[in-house]
Protein backbone atom coordinates (compact mmCIF):
# COMPACT_ATOMS: atom_id res chain seq x y z
CA UNK A 1 0.00 0.00 0.00
CA UNK A 2 1.37 3.36 -1.11
CA UNK A 3 2.16 5.90 1.69
CA UNK A 4 1.78 9.67 1.67
CA UNK A 5 4.26 11.97 2.05
CA UNK A 6 3.21 15.09 2.99
CA UNK A 7 5.24 18.59 3.41
CA UNK A 8 4.93 20.03 7.09
CA UNK A 9 6.04 23.40 8.43
CA UNK A 10 8.21 24.16 11.26
CA UNK A 11 9.94 27.45 12.89
CA UNK A 12 13.65 27.23 13.61
CA UNK A 13 14.58 29.69 16.76
CA UNK A 14 17.27 29.76 18.93
CA UNK A 15 16.85 30.54 22.74
CA UNK A 16 18.76 30.93 25.30
CA UNK A 17 21.40 28.71 26.89
CA UNK A 18 20.38 26.51 29.82
CA UNK A 19 23.26 27.94 32.02
CA UNK A 20 23.78 31.69 31.06
CA UNK A 21 26.72 33.31 30.66
CA UNK A 22 27.91 34.84 33.85
CA UNK A 23 30.54 38.57 33.36
CA UNK A 24 32.65 40.36 36.35
CA UNK A 25 29.86 42.22 37.96
CA UNK A 26 27.16 39.14 38.08
CA UNK A 27 30.45 37.46 40.25
CA UNK A 28 30.44 38.14 44.21
CA UNK A 29 34.09 37.23 44.53
CA UNK A 30 34.74 40.54 42.63
CA UNK A 31 33.18 42.49 45.34
CA UNK A 32 35.60 40.55 48.04
CA UNK A 33 38.71 40.41 45.45
CA UNK A 34 38.37 43.09 43.06
CA UNK A 35 40.56 42.88 39.65
CA UNK A 36 43.21 44.72 39.61
CA UNK A 37 45.80 45.53 36.69
CA UNK A 38 49.29 45.92 38.18
CA UNK A 39 52.57 47.16 35.62
CA UNK A 40 55.27 44.46 36.48
CA UNK A 41 54.91 40.79 36.44
CA UNK A 42 55.84 39.68 39.75
CA UNK A 43 53.61 41.52 42.65
CA UNK A 44 55.57 41.82 46.02
CA UNK A 45 54.54 43.71 48.79
CA UNK A 46 55.84 44.39 52.71
CA UNK A 47 54.00 44.12 56.18
CA UNK A 48 55.54 45.79 59.15
CA UNK A 49 54.94 43.41 62.46
CA UNK A 50 52.56 44.37 64.99
CA UNK A 51 53.14 46.32 67.77
CA UNK A 52 53.39 43.99 71.20
CA UNK A 53 53.61 44.34 74.50
CA UNK A 54 53.73 47.00 77.69
CA UNK A 55 55.43 49.71 78.46
CA UNK A 56 57.18 48.51 81.15
CA UNK A 57 57.53 50.29 84.86
CA UNK A 58 61.27 51.84 85.38
CA UNK A 59 60.95 53.82 88.70
CA UNK A 60 62.83 57.15 89.73
CA UNK A 61 65.90 57.24 88.84
CA UNK A 62 65.91 53.75 86.85
CA UNK A 63 67.29 53.32 83.64
CA UNK A 64 64.19 53.08 80.77
CA UNK A 65 64.39 49.38 79.61
CA UNK A 66 65.28 48.42 75.66
CA UNK A 67 62.70 47.88 73.91
CA UNK A 68 63.20 46.17 70.34
CA UNK A 69 61.97 47.18 66.96
CA UNK A 70 59.50 45.17 65.25
CA UNK A 71 60.49 43.38 61.89
CA UNK A 72 59.10 43.96 58.59
CA UNK A 73 58.02 40.50 56.81
CA UNK A 74 58.05 40.40 52.64
CA UNK A 75 55.57 38.43 50.29
CA UNK A 76 55.49 37.73 46.87
CA UNK A 77 52.97 36.61 44.73
CA UNK A 78 54.04 34.27 41.72
CA UNK A 79 51.57 34.82 38.55
CA UNK A 80 50.07 31.92 36.82
CA UNK A 81 49.71 32.52 32.96
CA UNK A 82 46.74 31.40 30.84
CA UNK A 83 45.44 31.17 27.83
CA UNK A 84 43.55 29.13 25.25
CA UNK A 85 42.52 29.76 21.99
CA UNK A 86 39.35 28.18 19.87
CA UNK A 87 40.60 27.25 16.05
CA UNK A 88 38.00 28.19 13.03
CA UNK A 89 38.72 26.08 10.08
CA UNK A 90 37.61 26.44 6.14
CA UNK A 91 34.70 23.58 6.82
CA UNK A 92 33.46 25.26 9.72
CA UNK A 93 33.26 28.89 7.60
CA UNK A 94 32.26 27.65 4.57
CA UNK A 95 29.11 25.73 6.01
CA UNK A 96 27.87 26.31 8.88
CA UNK A 97 24.58 27.88 9.58
CA UNK A 98 23.21 30.90 11.54
CA UNK A 99 21.93 28.94 14.67
CA UNK A 100 18.21 29.25 15.13
CA UNK A 101 17.42 29.18 11.16
CA UNK A 102 17.19 26.27 8.36
CA UNK A 103 20.20 27.69 5.52
CA UNK A 104 20.95 31.75 6.73
CA UNK A 105 24.98 31.06 6.29
CA UNK A 106 26.93 32.56 9.67
CA UNK A 107 28.12 36.08 9.67
CA UNK A 108 31.91 35.54 10.24
CA UNK A 109 31.89 38.38 12.96
CA UNK A 110 29.27 36.70 14.61
CA UNK A 111 30.91 33.18 14.53
CA UNK A 112 34.27 35.07 16.20
CA UNK A 113 31.84 36.74 18.83
CA UNK A 114 30.39 33.87 20.01
CA UNK A 115 34.15 32.12 20.21
CA UNK A 116 35.06 35.35 22.41
CA UNK A 117 32.51 35.12 24.52
CA UNK A 118 33.25 31.32 25.11
CA UNK A 119 37.02 32.31 26.06
CA UNK A 120 35.79 35.40 28.39
CA UNK A 121 32.98 33.00 30.35
CA UNK A 122 35.89 30.56 30.92
CA UNK A 123 38.42 32.98 31.89
CA UNK A 124 36.06 34.68 34.66
CA UNK A 125 35.58 31.06 35.98
CA UNK A 126 39.03 29.98 36.14
CA UNK A 127 39.34 33.28 38.13
CA UNK A 128 36.62 32.95 40.58
CA UNK A 129 36.98 29.29 41.06
CA UNK A 130 41.17 30.12 42.48
CA UNK A 131 39.43 33.07 44.28
CA UNK A 132 36.70 30.59 46.36
CA UNK A 133 39.04 27.76 46.57
CA UNK A 134 41.48 30.01 48.51
CA UNK A 135 39.07 31.42 50.61
CA UNK A 136 37.81 28.17 51.19
CA UNK A 137 41.19 25.95 51.95
CA UNK A 138 43.61 28.69 52.36
CA UNK A 139 45.42 27.10 48.78
CA UNK A 140 44.89 26.80 45.21
CA UNK A 141 46.48 24.45 42.81
CA UNK A 142 45.87 24.92 38.95
CA UNK A 143 47.65 21.64 37.25
CA UNK A 144 48.68 22.13 33.24
CA UNK A 145 47.48 19.73 30.78
CA UNK A 146 50.54 17.11 31.49
CA UNK A 147 49.19 17.27 34.77
CA UNK A 148 52.38 19.11 36.83
CA UNK A 149 50.89 22.18 38.89
CA UNK A 150 52.09 25.22 37.23
CA UNK A 151 50.10 27.89 39.37
CA UNK A 152 49.60 27.41 43.06
CA UNK A 153 49.89 29.47 46.48
CA UNK A 154 48.85 29.56 49.89
CA UNK A 155 47.46 31.92 52.70
CA UNK A 156 46.63 31.91 56.37
CA UNK A 157 43.14 32.62 56.53
CA UNK A 158 41.12 31.57 59.53
CA UNK A 159 39.36 28.70 60.09
CA UNK A 160 36.65 27.54 62.33
CA UNK A 161 34.41 24.16 63.13
CA UNK A 162 31.35 23.71 64.24
CA UNK A 163 31.30 22.01 67.18
CA UNK A 164 27.47 20.31 65.67
CA UNK A 165 27.07 20.31 62.01
CA UNK A 166 24.40 23.09 61.31
CA UNK A 167 22.63 19.63 59.28
CA UNK A 168 21.77 18.76 62.59
CA UNK A 169 19.24 20.54 63.14
CA UNK A 170 17.78 19.95 66.60
CA UNK A 171 21.40 20.52 68.35
CA UNK A 172 23.29 22.69 65.86
CA UNK A 173 24.28 26.29 67.59
CA UNK A 174 24.47 28.93 63.72
CA UNK A 175 23.90 31.95 66.35
CA UNK A 176 26.59 30.42 68.89
CA UNK A 177 29.32 29.78 66.18
CA UNK A 178 28.56 32.99 64.73
CA UNK A 179 29.09 34.79 67.68
CA UNK A 180 32.16 32.20 67.71
CA UNK A 181 33.53 33.62 65.02
CA UNK A 182 33.50 37.24 66.04
CA UNK A 183 35.88 37.08 68.54
CA UNK A 184 38.89 35.82 65.88
CA UNK A 185 38.79 39.48 64.72
CA UNK A 186 40.71 39.87 68.00
CA UNK A 187 44.35 40.92 67.73
CA UNK A 188 43.47 42.03 64.19
CA UNK A 189 42.35 45.39 62.80
CA UNK A 190 39.13 43.81 61.89
CA UNK A 191 36.06 43.45 62.34
CA UNK A 192 33.16 40.59 62.08
CA UNK A 193 30.14 42.37 62.80
CA UNK A 194 26.80 43.21 60.77
CA UNK A 195 28.68 45.40 57.98
CA UNK A 196 30.49 41.74 56.96
CA UNK A 197 29.09 39.35 55.18
CA UNK A 198 29.05 35.23 55.37
CA UNK A 199 29.04 33.53 52.37
CA UNK A 200 26.71 30.32 51.90
CA UNK A 201 25.50 28.13 49.07
CA UNK A 202 21.73 27.53 48.98
CA UNK A 203 22.46 23.93 50.84
CA UNK A 204 23.97 25.35 53.99
CA UNK A 205 21.62 28.21 54.28
CA UNK A 206 18.45 25.46 54.06
CA UNK A 207 19.89 23.62 57.07
CA UNK A 208 20.65 26.53 58.84
CA UNK A 209 16.73 27.97 58.02
CA UNK A 210 15.81 24.04 59.48
CA UNK A 211 17.45 25.12 63.07
CA UNK A 212 14.61 23.51 65.53
CA UNK A 213 16.96 24.24 69.09
CA UNK A 214 15.25 26.41 71.73
CA UNK A 215 18.71 27.24 72.58
CA UNK A 216 19.79 28.46 69.86
CA UNK A 217 18.64 30.07 66.66
CA UNK A 218 15.15 28.92 66.82
CA UNK A 219 14.32 30.08 70.37
CA UNK A 220 14.87 33.63 69.39
CA UNK A 221 11.72 35.91 68.38
CA UNK A 222 11.01 38.35 65.96
CA UNK A 223 8.15 40.80 65.92
CA UNK A 224 4.55 39.39 67.45
CA UNK A 225 7.31 36.54 69.39
CA UNK A 226 7.37 34.28 66.05
CA UNK A 227 10.22 32.00 65.43
CA UNK A 228 12.50 33.46 62.21
CA UNK A 229 11.07 31.29 59.52
CA UNK A 230 13.48 33.52 56.55
CA UNK A 231 16.61 34.53 55.71
CA UNK A 232 15.47 38.05 56.04
CA UNK A 233 14.47 37.40 59.65
CA UNK A 234 17.66 35.71 60.30
CA UNK A 235 19.58 38.62 58.96
CA UNK A 236 17.62 40.93 61.25
CA UNK A 237 18.48 38.67 64.42
CA UNK A 238 22.08 38.85 63.20
CA UNK A 239 22.37 42.91 62.60
CA UNK A 240 21.05 43.10 66.15
CA UNK A 241 23.57 41.00 67.91
CA UNK A 242 26.40 42.71 65.72
CA UNK A 243 26.56 39.11 63.35
CA UNK A 244 27.50 39.12 60.42
CA UNK A 245 24.69 38.76 57.58
CA UNK A 246 24.37 35.48 55.63
CA UNK A 247 24.66 35.94 51.84
CA UNK A 248 23.49 33.15 49.91
CA UNK A 249 26.00 32.08 46.93
CA UNK A 250 24.97 29.23 44.29
CA UNK A 251 26.51 29.98 41.42
CA UNK A 252 29.35 27.67 39.90
CA UNK A 253 30.75 26.26 36.67
CA UNK A 254 29.95 23.20 34.84
CA UNK A 255 33.10 20.92 34.64
CA UNK A 256 34.57 18.93 30.90
CA UNK A 257 32.01 16.41 32.06
CA UNK A 258 28.87 18.68 32.15
CA UNK A 259 28.60 18.13 35.97
CA UNK A 260 27.71 21.51 37.97
CA UNK A 261 29.76 22.52 40.63
CA UNK A 262 29.39 25.22 43.13
CA UNK A 263 32.32 27.55 44.05
CA UNK A 264 31.19 27.29 47.54
CA UNK A 265 30.80 23.57 48.82
CA UNK A 266 28.06 22.22 51.31
CA UNK A 267 28.76 23.10 54.63
CA UNK A 268 31.13 25.82 54.03
CA UNK A 269 30.65 29.45 55.63
CA UNK A 270 33.36 32.21 54.12
CA UNK A 271 32.71 35.18 56.53
CA UNK A 272 34.83 38.32 55.69
CA UNK A 273 35.15 40.59 57.55
CA UNK A 274 35.80 44.64 57.26
CA UNK A 275 39.00 46.24 58.20
CA UNK A 276 38.67 49.01 60.30
CA UNK A 277 40.43 51.61 57.91
CA UNK A 278 38.50 50.36 54.86
CA UNK A 279 41.46 49.01 53.51
CA UNK A 280 40.71 46.15 50.68
CA UNK A 281 41.68 42.58 52.04
CA UNK A 282 43.11 42.22 48.57
CA UNK A 283 42.37 41.63 44.93
CA UNK A 284 43.09 39.62 42.02
CA UNK A 285 46.21 41.02 40.15
CA UNK A 286 46.55 40.97 36.31
CA UNK A 287 50.65 41.71 35.82
CA UNK A 288 51.88 42.79 32.47
CA UNK A 289 51.78 40.46 29.40
CA UNK A 290 53.78 40.67 26.10
CA UNK A 291 50.78 39.64 24.06
CA UNK A 292 49.27 42.99 25.28
CA UNK A 293 50.33 46.46 22.97
CA UNK A 294 52.93 47.94 24.56
CA UNK A 295 53.27 44.99 26.69
CA UNK A 296 50.49 46.29 29.24
CA UNK A 297 48.88 45.08 32.13
CA UNK A 298 45.31 42.85 31.50
CA UNK A 299 44.19 40.37 29.91
CA UNK A 300 44.25 39.92 25.94
CA UNK A 301 42.11 39.16 23.61
CA UNK A 302 43.39 38.19 20.00
CA UNK A 303 41.82 37.66 16.75
CA UNK A 304 44.21 35.63 13.86
CA UNK A 305 43.31 35.51 10.64
CA UNK A 306 45.15 33.57 8.57
CA UNK A 307 43.38 34.01 5.38
CA UNK A 308 45.95 36.39 3.64
CA UNK A 309 49.09 34.76 3.84
CA UNK A 310 47.84 30.84 3.86
CA UNK A 311 45.23 28.65 2.32
CA UNK A 312 42.87 27.22 3.38
CA UNK A 313 41.92 29.65 5.17
CA UNK A 314 41.20 29.88 9.09
CA UNK A 315 41.12 31.82 11.95
CA UNK A 316 42.34 31.74 15.64
CA UNK A 317 40.38 33.32 18.49
CA UNK A 318 42.82 33.66 21.75
CA UNK A 319 42.09 34.89 25.10
CA UNK A 320 44.71 34.58 28.36
CA UNK A 321 45.39 36.20 31.43
CA UNK A 322 48.96 36.78 33.50
CA UNK A 323 47.99 36.91 37.00
CA UNK A 324 47.07 35.59 40.24
CA UNK A 325 45.48 36.62 43.64
CA UNK A 326 46.42 38.49 46.40
CA UNK A 327 45.08 38.53 49.55
CA UNK A 328 47.07 41.35 52.36
CA UNK A 329 45.27 40.59 55.33
CA UNK A 330 44.46 36.46 55.54
CA UNK A 331 43.32 37.66 59.04
CA UNK A 332 39.73 38.81 57.64
CA UNK A 333 38.60 35.68 56.52
CA UNK A 334 37.41 33.04 58.53
CA UNK A 335 36.82 30.01 56.73
CA UNK A 336 33.74 28.29 58.47
CA UNK A 337 33.33 23.84 58.38
CA UNK A 338 29.56 23.68 59.27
Amino acid sequence: MAEFLYPTSAELTEIAQDLLPRLEQDRAIFQILPIQNVENYLVMWEQEDSYVGLQQVRGLNGMPPRVSRVGVKRFQMEPGVYGEHIPIDEVELTIRRQIGTFGVPIDISDLVLRAQNQLLVRRLDRIESIGWTLLTTGTFSIAGPAGAVLHTDQYSVQTFTATVPWGTSATATPLADLRATQLLARGHSVRFDQSSKAYANQVTVNKMLSNTNNADLYGRRVTGLATANSLEQVNQLFTMDGLPNIAPYDEGFLNSAGTFVPHIADNKVIVVGRRTDGAPIGGYQIVRNVNNPGMAPGPYMRVIDRGEVEIPRSIEVHDGHSGGPVIRFPSAVVAMNV
